[in-house]
């Protein structure tokens, strides 16, 4: 039997993104505590994957989409089920079979989808449909896990208030846990325990090979991830242009133009780029596009080398709560960082000086910014030093701590399952229950009579008329 299920709804192995790497190292770093058992999905498993789990600290499992019965029983052989993403839609079941609930929202995927969808859908009416559905999902979450955890004290404060909606903050809540503990944590992103890994001359070799025309000496920078909707690869693009002849050296390279999860569509921000980069005249030449996805273990190569790392945005409603998981690597390998302003790492890297945050939509800001970086060494130099003190921050088994606490816990049985909102209540406090003739007479009751009325009588009066 295991302590804890932790179900990822991304593809975890040799080649995975954000979500999947969170679900691997999470549970790797709760292994250390717990006996644990990682469910990922089979449809994307390959020969490098089996390489990749071998010897791995924890349990593996693989499910399907129609899966429900073994999710159940893999549900009831644990006393925690941590998960992910779309999983609690896709098994319902977990609602029902009465083991604690964790559900992991560092991902805040009903913004993200605003975006996605925002020129995939065939027109306003469908993307308000998929929107709706999103929220559905979203706010079942909400409603069945007993737990929750984030990635930052914006993202905290954000799903907060959502559950403050739906009713899971109530004065029994705050009496109990004012400081809401108990409820929901902050966990980010996390980097491996010890340094990177290193690739050394063999990396830069490999990288050599696959890209003949960046040379040794060019200043490499690196967008170290995929092309998602929600970045701004254009202005980036015509902001290099511009700082090219003033610095022939450059080269830019965007790491990934797909998602390692077949199931997901291509991102058009990816191809938009690439033509606006043939337009430029740059592709091939300056600007270069890797197809697939870098093997999780095979990364190094690229960051290692790379000299200034990018991560460009537009200012949306997006933009406050995402945490840009490839921060996070120009963090671990030490790559002096241009980014955006607006969102939870461009803080970040303005007070710790991990590198410089421009202004959206500005090509002559990014511009300036390459050029600095580029043309002062001794710049980017002090910008490492500052990094590889800020990574210490982001170890896997540091920022797990919290989450790993309150695991504890609940298996020494110290944390009940709070209470949460029914059907009734739901439909209540979203104006969904209409006042019957009894209901609207004891309003007016109290209302006229607020100051006559004893209080304890006005209390059980108005439990009364609750429902």
């Amino acid at each position: 039997m295991s302590d804890i299920l932790y179900i990822s709804d991304d593809i975890v192995g040799s080649r995975m993104a954000g979500p999947g790497i969170r679900a691997w190292e999470t549970a790797r770093s709760l292994s250390r505590r717990f006996a644990v058992k990682l469910a990922v999905p089979g449809f994307a498993r390959g020969a490098e994957d089996e390489a990749f789990f071998r010897g791995a600290p924890l349990e593996m499992a693989f499910y399907k989409l129609g899966d429900a019965a073994l999710i159940r029983q893999w549900a009831e052989a644990c006393r925690i089920v941590l998960f992910q993403g779309f999983v609690l839609s896709k098994f319902p079941v977990l609602k029902n079979h009465g083991r604690y609930l964790i559900a992991d929202i560092y991902d805040p995927f009903v913004l993200e989808n605003l975006f996605i969808h925002q020129r995939k859908a065939a027109g306003l009416a469908e993307r308000e449909a998929v929107h709706l559905h999103d929220l559905r999902v979203f706010n079942d979450i909400l409603l069945a896990a007993d737990y929750f955890v984030c990635a930052s004290e914006r993202q905290k404060d954000l799903f907060a208030g959502a559950l403050m909606s739906l009713n899971r903050i109530t004065p029994r809540a705050l009496d109990a846990d004012p400081a809401l503990a108990s409820l929901i944590t902050v966990v980010p992103f996390g980097l491996s325990e010890g340094g990177p890994r290193r690739d050394g001359d063999a990396g830069r070799s490999a990288l050599a090979e696959e890209f003949s025309e960046i040379g040794e000496n060019d200043i490499l920078l690196l967008w170290g991830g995929v092309l998602s909707n929600w970045f701004d690869p254009l202005t980036l693009l015509r902001g290099f242009a511009a700082a090219l002849p003033e610095n022939p050296r450059l080269k830019l390279l965007f790491l990934s133009s797909v998602h390692p999860n077949p199931l997901l569509p291509p991102f058009e921000a990816a191809a938009d780029a690439r033509s606006l980069a043939e337009e430029l005249g740059l592709l091939g030449r300056s600007v270069f596009f890797r197809e697939g996805w870098v093997p999780y273990d095979r990364r190094a190569a690229y960051f290692e080398r790379a000299d200034i790392g990018l991560s460009v945005h537009r200012t949306h409603f997006e933009t406050r709560y995402a945490f840009r998981t490839r921060i996070l690597d120009y963090i671990n390998f030490g790559v002096p960082i241009v980014c955006t302003e607006g969102d939870y790492f461009a803080g970040l890297v303005a007070e710790e000086g991990l590198g410089l945050v421009v202004r959206p939509e500005k090509p002559d800001d990014i511009r300036t910014a390459i050029l600095r970086l580029a043309e002062d060494a001794g710049l980017r130099a002090r910008l490492k030093a500052n990094l590889g003190k800020v990574r210490e921050r982001f170890v896997w088994d540091r920022v797990t701590e919290p989450l790993a606490r309150h695991c504890g816990k609940v298996l020494a049985g110290e944390v009940r399952t709070g209470e949460k909102p029914g059907r009734r209540e739901i439909a209540y406090i979203c104006g969904g229950v209409a006042d019957s003739a009894i209901r609207r007479g004891g309003k007016k009751l109290l209302g006229n009579n607020a100051a006559k009325v004893p209080t304890g009588l006005a209390a059980r009066i108005r439990r009364l008329l609750r429902f």
